[in-house]
């Protein structure tokens, strides 16, 4: 990475606070113009305190290299050979590389920002993204949701830590929040405005993280299906977005067919055993992926054999590494962000079942993405490591789900629970009013 001196250092760095809590300003007061309830400006404040506090704080304890994993270096080292090309030649503004390696060198043009800058733009990148995710929660459900989704995603301990890291999580999770927020537009509106809101989402993530972002753009199709077939019966704007989907199925369908076969699973089948075995990308907890975070290769030869491995996989990312697995006080750091999740999956699962029947027509703009995204990371982490850095942006829409849910939840029960104090009215308390003629 290019060298800034001190004082430019510093000076960079303070500008890029200030910028960066601007930014956020004005994308809370812009949500807050039509959500005037939404007063969540308290939980920002804490999200973006906490995070800048534990830059600071693994910073000063220098063991930011073997916390965050070797990536990093890859995606710096990436981003200071674009920066060194001229502005508009070679990669930039955008070239074969991913998009947040762009982003990076971007800012390293700038001249005065070093790696801690960056890592604050991170920060900024990431709680705009969870910001999208609390406006759909109050959209779902109201005010009392939305400050819960802000609360908990402010304080929630894997999102603290890696919402800074030079990596492609807070990008993706900027990319989960711009979906959620369209797909909730569209699932209430059927505007068309909500699909071009998901498809920058998607655009993002496809970008950022490819086959993610696939899964990321199927989870969109199924949430446009879902709301066209449920918005029949009361709005005639639904029967061409289905139409339209049978139309895209009809296309596309043999071509993902074909893609989900041949050399891509023999691509799937690499990257797999090789996180699997070590040999792949860094753990979360720093270094090589250790042999204790190591998941059991599965075989991926045909669709059939995906299937079938699939429901382990979703376990594995789920819920490993188990806190007894847990070897160097590295991987025990990550403890904290696993107990915080299963926490969140066990309130999900409770309203979840206290909502049966009605899951996804309360909270389907957040699970379709959840759902895809889940599925698109089970198949590809070969360690728990990894998985627990993906798992990082998962647990922010299970937050806003889980929070929509137990909304409904709460409003059903205060709805039973008031009695209902009108008086039945009979043939003898009708009186008759004049008519004007």
């Amino acid at each position: 990475m290019p060298t800034v001196n001190a004082s430019n250092a510093a000076e960079g760095l303070i500008l890029t606070i200030l910028a960066t809590a601007v930014m956020l300003l004005f994308a809370l007061r812009r949500l807050q113009r039509s959500r005037p309830a939404m007063l969540i400006g308290a939980a920002m404040l804490t999200a973006f305190t906490l995070r800048l506090l534990a830059i600071v704080a693994v910073n000063a304890t220098g063991i930011g290299a073997s916390l965050r994993g070797g990536d990093e270096f890859t995606y710096i080292n990436l981003a200071s050979a674009i920066a060194s090309s001229p502005l508009g030649t070679g990669d930039l503004p955008h070239g074969p590389y991913q998009l947040m390696t762009d982003m990076f060198a971007m800012e390293m043009k700038v001249g005065f920002m070093n790696a801690t800058a960056i890592r604050v733009v991170q920060v900024g990148v990431a709680m705009l993204g969870s910001l999208f995710m609390a406006a759909a929660a109050y959209d779902l459900a109201g005010p009392r949701a939305s400050r819960w989704t802000a609360w908990l995603i402010a304080i929630e301990p894997s999102s603290v830590f890696f919402n800074s890291g030079i990596l492609k999580e807070p990008m993706m999770e900027l990319a989960a929040g711009i979906v959620a927020f369209g797909g909730v537009w569209f699932w209430k509106r059927l505007d068309i405005r909500g699909i071009i809101i998901c498809a920058l989402g998607c655009l993002i993530a496809i970008e950022t993280r490819a086959y993610a972002g696939w899964f990321m753009t199927a989870g969109v199709v199924m949430l446009v299906l879902h709301a066209s077939l449920r918005s029949m019966r009361y709005s005639s704007r639904a029967a061409p977005f289905i139409y339209a989907f049978v139309l895209a199925a009809f296309i596309a369908g043999p071509t993902a067919y074909a893609a989900t076969g041949g050399s891509n699973l023999k691509i799937l089948q690499n990257s797999q055993a090789a996180n699997a075995t070590g040999a792949g990308e860094a753990s979360s907890s720093g270094g090589a992926n250790g042999a204790n975070l190591a998941l059991p290769a599965v075989n991926y030869s045909s669709r059939t054999a995906i299937l079938t491995s699939l429901p382990t996989k979703v376990r594995e990312l789920l819920l490993e590494p188990y806190p007894w697995q847990l070897h160097d006080a590295n991987q025990m750091f990550g403890a904290f962000g696993t107990l915080f999740f299963y926490a969140i999956l066990v309130l999900f699962m409770r309203y979840a079942w206290l909502s049966r029947g009605q899951v996804f027509g309360r909270a389907g703009p957040l699970l379709y993405p959840l759902l895809f995204e889940t599925i698109a990371y089970s198949l590809t982490v070969g360690n728990a490591g990894t998985g627990f850095r993906y798992r990082s942006h998962l647990v922010t829409l299970g937050i806003a789900a889980t929070m929509i849910l137990r909304q409904h939840v709460l409003d059903a029960r205060a709805v039973a629970a008031t009695p209902d104090e009108r008086e039945p009215v009979g043939l003898s308390d009708v009186r008759m009013k004049p008519v004007r003629v």
